[in-house]
């Protein structure tokens, strides 16, 4: 008897206790990762859709550890307003740009653009600088932002005048150096460059920066 005893009990010993370790091992992981992904802080960006008549707002916020969480809202009337300007920022660009090729080339030895194509350039960035100043001049800006849209327009106008003294000088007759149609050019660049300084001052202001 003491025989099948032993026997016995030698058939239900296990020779590998240590397979149990590994499951509780991951099981322990599996806990510690859960906990801790919970106590990580969170990121999130939401809307408000609002209902006839209301305003609505957009706000993102990001909180990292041992910070305030900050965030930024936008009137959606302020933003479709500095789109509008960024719209008419690009196209005075292209004028500028324009422009600049004209007078480039009409003042270049051998002279790579005639006088009818450099008249022919002057005018279309004139027609177009003109509207493009009535285009900004009857957009309404949102409420507070009715003294930055007068510099926007002050810059736009002054584009206009610029591209008109360009003009005037390019027509002088002999024996004009020119000088008055580059003294345009370089006005246009600094009304371009002072309309863009403008709509950044806008786009700025109206993300709270």
């Amino acid at each position: 008897m003491g025989t099948t005893l032993a026997r016995s009990m030698s058939s239900n010993y296990d020779p590998k206790p240590g397979r149990w370790m590994l499951p509780l091992v991951v099981l322990a992981m599996v806990a510690f990762t859960y906990i801790f992904v919970r106590e990580l802080p969170s990121a999130a960006t939401t809307s408000t859709v609002p209902g006839n008549g209301a305003t609505s707002t957009s706000t993102t916020g990001t909180t990292v550890p041992g910070e305030t969480t900050t965030s930024t809202t936008i009137a959606p009337e302020a933003e479709a307003y500095v789109e509008a300007l960024e719209v008419f920022q690009t196209r005075l660009t292209d004028l500028q740009t324009n422009l600049s090729a004209a007078n480039t080339g009409f003042d270049a030895d051998p002279r790579t653009v005639s006088y009818d194509q450099a008249e022919a350039a002057f005018i279309a960035v004139s027609t177009d600088t003109t509207a493009l100043a009535g285009e900004i001049a009857a957009l309404v800006p949102p409420a507070g932002f009715e003294d930055a849209h007068a510099t926007v327009i002050a810059a736009a106008q002054q584009a206009v005048d610029a591209i008109d003294q360009a003009l005037v000088g390019l027509r002088a007759p002999a024996p004009d150096t020119g000088e008055g149609r580059r003294a345009g050019v370089q006005a246009f660049d600094a009304a371009a460059e002072a309309f863009s300084t403008a709509v950044d001052g806008i786009r700025a202001r109206a993300s709270g920066a």
